[in-house]
């Protein structure tokens, strides 16, 4: 079963709150999506916050700034979800987890129009509501094939029979199928129906709960007591894997025996095999007394709080155990709800007990149970086989059902981890080594299930990976692994952890800890001995590491899987009000693209206000090299790393110094400019300087030709919330771009121009289709980037008083750079609260610069070539190294040995006149004594440098 390892729903909320993507839009047949997931258009599902449950009823909140939000996105109704919720007592709760407060939640149906995304942030933005999110729609989890005659194999590989003779379960024990219906006249299904014999079919609520005549289930699409299938036979055949009426002489079997089956339909459109209100249909199954629900459908894309929070009504508040399929794309990755907290995910097998070829894998997943060519009942009257992880979830949700019957007592997780604990080992199956921790404990074993009664049922309840530094491991960190377990069912008696991997990018170094005694819901952590972990110097960039955890107790083991990624190729920045991160490949806030791996740009722990931001650099004729968002929507891939960024901390020049080297000649970059870039960040604690973050970019012509009219500069799409409503603009006199958000308490971005080597400029853009912007609507070719880079336009969102989507591109040039020429361009990134403190800060930053550069003075100020000295010298392993030159010339500065040996090249290129600041890795280096020594022109200079590690 999932814990807080798989749950990521805080890192939703920050998603929601600052993307700046477009949804695919709903045409020709395509289905919108968001972030990969399919959503209904015009619907949002939003929680209030507890602060304001007076003002809330079954269809209104009456607080002004949400009104306020429901009239932007022109909205026509809000309806509370789940109206007849009811908070159960602590002493209800059968676990020892939090209950969840389902009382405020909402669904909100507004203008179909409307941009989902705009929406969102609108909602969000009046400060009302804990999250609000799309209304998703989750596919079946089937995968069709020839209707064919074959045996149940299933019902013997899962060890039914064994189990029937000792078990033969409870008909007061209660599957909720929440599907596309059923058959439930089917004589297989008739008998296994769990009738509502306090609501007969008379037209009348007899039973007072709000639904009428809900005599044999209850379809939530269409609010009526028919939850017969429409089109789709996908919730018949889900129903027989499960609970077909067994021992009656008539057709099929199923594994629960005498347990009995809910229908709820939850499905509109039958005919696209989709699921449209599979969280209500959940709602309603747990509302009506059932013990298991099964989920035979589920999407990918972004983990959502609203469903997670389902969940956790059916789990922590009622005792329900959720069962889902774990999807059937045939790959690795998390699937919904199948991955959420508390749900048991189930993958498929065929009849050896290899995994089946549709099925997903993951280390989300619990169980696996057949799911290939499984025979089961089918709308009207018949039967058919089909295949899917929608027929493996049932056959497992059957088998939970038999252990709650079994063993009364057991809790929702209990249950689960009953399932999980006895299941038969497949992972020396032909081929599924390939999957190892990633189908679960192994395949379902019905006869193990409601037998043992001895088994522990340890799992690794929550961990936290710590370098206690950044959080951001790199290449020699030694990182500490705290996990904290839980024994869910019988004592152990001398349990011992241990972790394990078979990755080569990772040395552990403490790979033990004995828990001893873990009585029934005993909690224990490794805190004070954790595991530890080395990242090797050879570690690939961006490995996942995949680690087990294995849990021994005499002849009882079971491992967990959980990953680490180390050796990563960005670095975040996050000392002072402003925090970001510096990546190794030009681009800022996220190391990839739709947001992802970075903190993006806040201020003051706001949510992010970037969507992305990265360095352009073009010149006349030439390709313009980047990162960013490039013709016919792609995405360019012209910079790559040489040296991956480094920080230290404190550093040479601020508290937090960054540094690495990256070029365009990589094999995605078509037709580069051939330069070499060597970029550093910047940043302070102390007031004035704790607003920005400093960012200085060397470029060096490495090609053989000149590149003329070069530009350089950095493009940003800002995104503060809620990004619709921005304005940008120009402060011509410090150098800058901004963009503000015109909403009351909206806040301020900015980018100062720094060095002092050429020209401003300031392109500001509407990111929508708007006279006299480049259009961004379609694309953003290497023409298009080069008129941002070389001309000014001083506005965007100037069409309405409330502004629109915009983004900025501040740059500098022209330059002429001749081969083997280097030019420096710096920048201050900025955040504020409004004009005059991101003013503020861009003056602090000037000088600041000024103070801390010389090199970046105007380069007509009469200079000298001299080598000024390191500091700090005696050196450990890194040092600032501090230059002039008079001239434009080649300029070569290394490091020396005593023997006259050169052990480090530091510059060796041609530069332009002025004064330079340089961070020197020099941790490679052997502790002693060595000399560094610069040669310009007629110029040299020797002085002596002490490195200590």
């Amino acid at each position: 079963m999932k814990n807080s390892l798989t749950c990521l729903v805080v890192f939703l909320l920050s998603i929601l709150t600052t993307t700046g993507s477009n949804p695919q839009i709903e045409a020709n047949n395509i289905k919108p999506t968001f972030h990969g997931a399919e959503y209904k258009p015009g619907k949002m599902i939003v929680k209030i916050k507890p602060a304001y449950r007076n003002e809330c009823n079954a269809s209104e909140v009456r607080v002004g700034a949400f009104l306020q939000a429901m009239g932007k996105i022109s909205a026509t109704t809000l309806v509370k979800k789940f109206p007849h919720f009811k908070m159960p007592s602590q002493s209800e709760i059968k676990s020892n987890r939090k209950p969840v407060d389902m009382s405020l939640v909402y669904e909100i149906q507004f203008s179909p129009v409307v941009n989902i995304e705009s929406a969102i942030n609108s909602v969000i933005q009046s400060g009302v509501v804990l999250y609000a999110e799309p209304l998703y729609v989750h596919q079946l989890d089937y995968t069709p094939n020839d209707p064919q005659v074959g045996s149940q194999y299933h019902i013997n590989k899962i060890n039914a029979y064994n189990a029937w003779d000792l078990w033969k379960g409870d008909t007061n024990v209660v599957i909720g199928i929440v599907d596309s219906g059923t058959d439930w006249d089917h004589p297989d299904l008739e008998p296994s129906i769990k009738k509502n014999y306090a609501d007969p079919i008379d037209n009348v609520d007899n039973d007072n709960d709000g639904f009428v005549d809900n005599f044999r289930g209850w379809d939530v699409s269409e609010n009526d007591n028919n939850p017969m299938v429409a089109i789709s036979t996908h919730g018949s055949h889900v129903s027989g894997c499960a609970a077909a009426t067994t021992d009656n002489g008539i057709g099929v079997a199923g594994p629960a025996f005498n347990c009995k089956l809910l229908p709820v339909k939850s499905c509109l459109d039958a005919s696209a095999n989709s699921i449209d209100n599979g969280y209500d249909g959940i709602i309603y199954a747990v509302d009506h007394g059932v013990d298991i629900i099964n989920c035979s459908w589920g999407r990918t894309g972004l983990p959502s709080t609203f469903e997670q929070e389902t969940i956790d009504y059916a789990t922590v508040n009622n005792d329900v155990l959720v069962v889902a399929a774990a999807g059937n794309n045939g790959q690795d990755q998390t699937h919904y709800p199948s991955s959420y907290d508390g749900v048991i995910s189930v993958a498929a097998t065929t009849i050896t007990d290899g995994k089946a070829s549709f099925s997903n894998y993951n280390a989300t997943v619990d169980v696996s149970a057949p799911g290939n060519n499984i025979l089961a009942t089918v709308f009207n009257d018949v039967y058919a086989t089909e295949s899917g992880t929608s027929m493996a979830s049932p056959i497992a949700a059957g088998c939970a059902a038999m252990i709650k019957s079994r063993f009364p007592t057991l809790n929702a997780y209990q249950v689960g981890e009953q399932l999980r604990t006895t299941c038969d080992y497949i992972y020396n199956v032909s081929g599924n080594s390939a999957y190892n921790g990633k189908l679960g404990k192994g395949r379902v074993n019905l006869f193990k299930a409601i037998s043992d009664s001895i088994s522990p049922g340890v799992i690794v309840k929550s961990n936290r990976a710590t370098d206690s530094d950044d959080e951001i491991f790199v290449k020699g960190d030694t990182i500490s692994l705290f996990c904290t377990f839980e024994n869910l069912l019988r004592p152990t008696t001398n349990l011992v952890c241990s972790l394990a991997t078979n990755s080569s990018a990772v040395q552990i170094l403490q790979s033990t800890y004995t828990a001893g005694v873990l009585n029934t819901f005993d909690t224990i952590s490794n805190f004070m001995a954790p595991y530890r972990i080395y990242v090797k110097q050879t570690a690939p960039l961006n490995s996942v590491v995949s680690f087990r955890v294995i849990l021994t107790d005499g002849t009882w083991s079971d491992t967990y899987v959980l990953t680490i990624t180390v050796n990563v190729d960005y670095i975040n920045v996050a000392i002072n009000n402003v925090s970001t991160s510096i990546t190794s490949k030009s681009i800022i806030g996220y190391n990839q693209t739709g947001q992802l791996e970075g903190l993006g740009f806040t201020y003051m722990n706001s949510p992010t206000i970037l969507y992305d931001m990265g360095l352009m650099i073009g010149a006349a004729g030439k390709q313009v090299s980047d990162n960013l968002r490039g013709g016919a929507g792609l995405q360019n891939e012209d910079f790559s790393s040489v040296t991956n960024v480094v920080s230290q901390e404190p550093g040479t020049v601020s508290d937090f110094d960054v540094s690495g080297v990256f070029d365009d000649m990589g094999i995605n970059s078509p037709n580069p400019l051939e330069i070499l870039i060597r970029h550093n960040a910047y940043a302070w604690v102390a007031s004035p300087d704790d607003n920005y973050v400093m960012v200085q970019y060397f470029i060096k012509n490495t090609g053989t030709a000149v590149l003329n009219d070069l530009y350089a500069g950095l493009f940003a799409d800002w995104d503060i919330p809620a990004y619709a409503n921005n304005k940008c603009a120009t402060d011509v006199a410090r150098k800058m771009g901004y963009v503000w958000s015109t909403d009351i308490g909206g806040l301020y971005g900015g980018i100062k121009l720094l060095s002092h080597t050429s020209g401003f400029n300031h392109y500001a853009l509407d990111n929508i289709l708007v006279s006299g912007s480049i259009n961004m609507t379609d694309s953003f070719d290497n023409s298009e980037k080069y008129q941002a880079l070389s001309t000014s336009r001083t506005d965007a969102g100037t069409g309405t008083s409330t502004g629109n989507d915009v983004l900025s591109v501040v740059s500098s040039g022209n330059f002429n750079l001749a081969p083997g020429d280097s030019v420096e361009v710096a920048f201050a990134l900025i955040g504020g609260d409004n004009l005059a403190s991101i003013q503020a800060s861009a003056d602090a930053a000037q000088a600041k610069y000024d103070n801390i550069f010389i090199g970046l003075l105007p380069v007509d100020k009469a200079l000298t070539s001299q080598l000024y000295g390191t500091y700090p010298n005696p050196a450990g392993k890194s040092t600032r190294l501090d230059f002039s030159l008079n001239e434009s010339t080649n300029c070569e500065i290394g490091i020396y040995n005593l023997l006259g040996v050169k052990v480090k090249t530091i510059v060796n290129e041609r530069l332009t006149a002025g004064k330079y600041t340089l961070d020197i890795d020099l941790s490679k280096l052997s502790s002693g004594n060595y000399l560094c020594r610069m040669t310009a022109g007629d110029y040299n200079k020797t002085l002596p440098i002490t490195i200590v590690h």
